[in-house]
C-alpha cells in the first residue's frame, strides 16, 4: 500500500479544535492569520531587485603583490 502525505492546509490547521482553542486564549483571530499569509505571499511573489555586485578588490593588492 503506498501512503502520500500532504502537508494540510492553512485553512484545516485553522479550523483544528486544539488550534481554535489556543489561537482564542492568544487572541489571534482567523482573518487576522490569513490577512498575514496573503499579505507575507504577495510581498514573496513580487521579482527581486538585484543588489549590486559587491566590489571585491583584486587579489594581488589584498597579498601586497602590487
Amino acid at each position: 500500500m503506498m501512503m502520500v502525505h500532504h502537508e494540510p492546509r492553512l485553512t484545516d490547521m485553522l479550523e483544528d479544535p486544539v488550534v481554535r482553542l489556543m489561537m482564542e486564549r492568544d487572541g489571534v483571530y482567523r482573518d487576522d492569520v490569513l490577512k498575514l499569509m496573503r499579505s507575507v505571499a504577495q510581498k514573496t511573489t513580487k521579482p527581486a531587485v538585484k543588489a549590486a555586485p559587491a566590489k571585491v578588490p583584486a587579489a594581488d593588492a589584498v597579498l601586497g603583490h602590487a
